[in-house]
Formats: C-alpha cells, sequence, structure tokens
C-alpha cells in the first residue's frame, strides 16, 4: 500500500472532485469545540469543573464552511438515523424504526446517484449495526464492514484504523485516473460506550489528576454510573470524568479525521471537494438522569443535538459562506438533498429533506423537524408504526414540544412537555397558543400517515446475521 500510493503522490495529485461524508456516531453537538455556543453539558458546575472539548479539524471545517447551529436527528439510533441521512427522509419516511431493521429495496439512497453519474463510491464503516446486510451498501462500488474488535454485543474498529483502511481502499481503486471523482463515507464509532480507545496521547489531554473515583471507560464503570445516577449518588467529580473520558473518544475521532483530510490532500488536488462532517445522534451522559449515558428512549436534546458541518471549494463551495452558522433547525434527512444538489446529481423528487442551500441564503419555508424514540420495544402494537407510541419531539420557532404516549397511557403523564430550543432545553410557559397548536397538528398529522408496522420476527435471516457479528439490539 505504502508504495503504491508514494508513486501516486509522485506522479501529482489527482485533480477530481471529491465528496466526503463523515458520520460520528453517538456524538453529541456540544462535544464539538465549534458548539460551545449551545453547550447543554454540566450548566449546574461551575466552568472550571466541565470538561472542554478538543476538535481543532471539525473546528477549522466550521471556521471556512457552515456550521448548523441545531441540527438533529429523526431518530437517536444508528441504523435509523443513517437510513434518513442516506435517504432523504425522516425515520418514518425511510420505513426504519430502530437497529436490525434493513432498509427495504424500494427506498432511493443516495450512493446509487452518485454511481450512475460515474463517480467511485466507497464507504467504510466503524461497527457491525452498518453492516452490508442492514441495506446501506446499495449503490456502494466497494463497502467495508469488516470490523473484527468485539465490545460487548457488537463488533468495531476504532477510527484510525477505520480512516487507514478508507485510504487503503482509495489507493487500490485506481482513482488517480485523473479523471474519476469519488464519493467517500467513513462512519466512526468511537464515541459510543464504553469509551477506552482513545489512545494515551489524547486521552491524558482530558486527565484530571486529582480525581479518585473509579471511572475508567470500561464497560463496568459505565455499568456504574447508570446505576448510581439513577440513584441520585453519582458525584460532580464522577460527572466530570465521564464527561472527559466521552470527549476523549471524540478528540480521537478528529485526529482520525485530520488523518483523512491529510490523506486525501496527498492523493488529490482538493480544489473541487466538499466535506461534510454530522453526528448520527447524541448520548445522555448523566443527563437526564432517569435515562442516563445511553440513546434511544427519549428525544431530548441531549439525545438528538448532532453536529453537521459542511465546508466546500471550487465548484462546491456555491452557495457556502466562510463562518456562516444557521440558527434554523435542520434534520439530518436534508443531507441527501443537499450532497446531490451541490454535486449535480438527479435529484429524488420523492425526499422529503430539503437543499440546504436554500436554508443557508435565508429563502426556505419555515418547517418543523420531527424525531422519535426508538425503545422501549415493548410498547410497540401492531399494526401501527413500531415507535408511534414512544416519546416524540416537534422543534421549530424556537421550542422543543415532546410527548410520550406510552407513559401518559401507563404512567399518568401530563405530555405534551414544552421547552425552549436553547443550551440545557429549558422548561417554558411562553409557547404562544397558536404555535403550540401548529406543532402538536405536525405531530398528529405524522402519526396519521406513519407506515405500518414492521415485524421483526419478518426478519430472521437478518438477524441470524446481526447474532454472528455479536449485535442484535
Amino acid at each position: 500500500m505504502a508504495g503504491l500510493a508514494a508513486g501516486l503522490v509522485g506522479c501529482g495529485p489527482s485533480p477530481a472532485p471529491v465528496v466526503v461524508l463523515v458520520s460520528w456516531d453517538t456524538t453529541r453537538a456540544d462535544a464539538l469545540g465549534c458548539y460551545a455556543d449551545v453547550s447543554h453539558w454540566g450548566l449546574d458546575l461551575p466552568e472550571s469543573r466541565r470538561p472542554v472539548p478538543y476538535t481543532p479539524r471539525v473546528d477549522a471545517l466550521a471556521a471556512r464552511g457552515v456550521r448548523h447551529q441545531w441540527a438533529l436527528a429523526h431518530a437517536p439510533t444508528t441504523l435509523a438515523s443513517h437510513a434518513s441521512m442516506m435517504s432523504g427522509r425522516d425515520t418514518r419516511g425511510a420505513r426504519v424504526p430502530r437497529n436490525g431493521f434493513p432498509v427495504e429495496p424500494d427506498i432511493p439512497l443516495l450512493a446509487p446517484r452518485f454511481t450512475s453519474a460515474g463517480w467511485d463510491t466507497v464507504a467504510v464503516v466503524g461497527a457491525s449495526v452498518l453492516a452490508k446486510d442492514m441495506g446501506l451498501a446499495r449503490g456502494f462500488e466497494v463497502y467495508d464492514d469488516r470490523v473484527r474488535q468485539k465490545v460487548r454485543r457488537r463488533y468495531e474498529r476504532p477510527a484510525h484504523k477505520v480512516v487507514a483502511r478508507a485510504l487503503q481502499i482509495v489507493d487500490q481503486r485506481g482513482v488517480f485516473d485523473r479523471n474519476t471523482p469519488l464519493f467517500l463515507f467513513v462512519h466512526m464509532f468511537d464515541a459510543h460506550s464504553p469509551w477506552d480507545t482513545a489512545p494515551d496521547t489524547i486521552r491524558a489531554r482530558f486527565d484530571d489528576p486529582s480525581y479518585q473515583g473509579s471511572v475508567d471507560g470500561s464497560g463496568d464503570s459505565v455499568d456504574w454510573l447508570v446505576k448510581s445516577t439513577r440513584k441520585g449518588t453519582v458525584g460532580s467529580a464522577d460527572r466530570a470524568r465521564a464527561r472527559a473520558l466521552y470527549l476523549s473518544e471524540v478528540a480521537a475521532m478528529d485526529d482520525a479525521l485530520g488523518m483523512l483530510l491529510d490523506g486525501l490532500g496527498e492523493r488529490f488536488t482538493m480544489d473541487d471537494s466538499l466535506v461534510v462532517l454530522v453526528g448520527d445522534h447524541g448520548e445522555a451522559l448523566d443527563q437526564p438522569s432517569i435515562r442516563p449515558y445511553g440513546h434511544g428512549l427519549d428525544v431530548d436534546l441531549v439525545a438528538t443535538h448532532v453536529p453537521f458541518v459542511v465546508a466546500g471549494t471550487g465548484r462546491f463551495a456555491d452557495g457556502l459562506t466562510e463562518g456562516q452558522v444557521v440558527a434554523e433547525p435542520v434534520g439530518l434527512m436534508d443531507l441527501a438533498p443537499t450532497l446531490s444538489a451541490i454535486a449535480g446529481l438527479s435529484p429524488d423528487p420523492t425526499a422529503q429533506g430539503v437543499d440546504l442551500r436554500t436554508v443557508w441564503s435565508g429563502s426556505a419555508e419555515p418547517r418543523w423537524v420531527l424525531s422519535e424514540a426508538t425503545k422501549p420495544a415493548d410498547v410497540e402494537q401492531a399494526p401501527d408504526w413500531n415507535n408511534v407510541r414512544k416519546e416524540r419531539a416537534v422543534v421549530g420557532q424556537g421550542l422543543v414540544v415532546t410527548h410520550t404516549p406510552w407513559a401518559d397511557a401507563t404512567q399518568g403523564g401530563t405530555g405534551p412537555h414544552v421547552f425552549a430550543l436553547a443550551p440545557g432545553q429549558p422548561a417554558t410557559a411562553e409557547a404562544p397558543t397558536a404555535t403550540l397548536q401548529s406543532m402538536l397538528r405536525a405531530l398528529s398529522t405524522w402519526d396519521d400517515e406513519a407506515p405500518a408496522f414492521r415485524d421483526p420476527h419478518m426478519t430472521d435471516e437478518t438477524k441470524e446475521a446481526l447474532r454472528a457479528l455479536g449485535y442484535l439490539d
């Protein structure tokens, strides 16, 4: 590989266009330095007790491109969220209720449109939850899911190995014919617990020598954090330690991103390049305390507020303003229509998302962004859509409205609940009545238009494949 790459670079970098989509799994927006203005974590603690994110490579992208201040996942689960990204649909439009339900063949995806337009298409994923059997491989000429490191119920590989493999495939693909453009999708999983993959040099940046507790990032220590937080016995030092370990994993992904961009810069001129960095969903950490250190059960901002940064050069810089911060909420279903439009691909007229250049220019129509939880599975009732009784959220006009039908029915809930779209998601009673009614109508319409129930018993072959990989949600 090294000799091949050196020889190719010696011939000069390729001038072919490059579109790079990097997905950081389980990554909250406030785990990035450039999202310090909308941080949710530790607002009850003095600033001196709050570990600080370290993501210089993403921060640099945001400084020369567009940062979406309030980008939202439509579901806090990996496969469902990636189905939204790649299809231009929310989870209901993509018909993927949660992990283990493959994207069905009739759902249009992004990669086939790149391939049809003559692009090389390569994907390298960091965890078995996005294995080929899950349907996202359709349209990719190379979809590398060979993850071998077993971590609890799944298989993973660290971000640096993901990037090394991606660059190796780029070299082997022979894209240096000087004319073939490249669409590269890279998925990094390090931020998912347990937090024990960051190199020591990166982890040391977040070490607190005064910490005397037992939180070390291992699976057992995360289990202890969950139990202690629910009991109300976890201390602020333990909370900060967990946050620091989580940030070290995100910092490791940022370092790997730098390795990826530097490697591509050796192989391509990058004069016509588009780089997009997104998170697929967030992570609760110590809040909310009843569902800590995980994701899937709720759609609070800690679980759905994700980074979304776009930076382009040359032909792909159209509509991008250096350092622009977009306050209008957007959804991950907007990703595929935006990449298609910027790359000049044929559009998908059935997509629900929008070309975000209309949002950047201020010409887009106002809209609501909708999200749904993917757990608990035991509240699902056929023939209704699997997630229709789970917690849902509608976001827009400075508000977040959540509603949990199963809790209202079984636990005497008093939903819906109204919050400000602001750091910490504070409760508010200042929502205009007409706005609140419009938001609730949006949820009601979403339910009315939901697809049919997807029976997990109809995917036995897929479930066996997941078990073989070591992952089954």
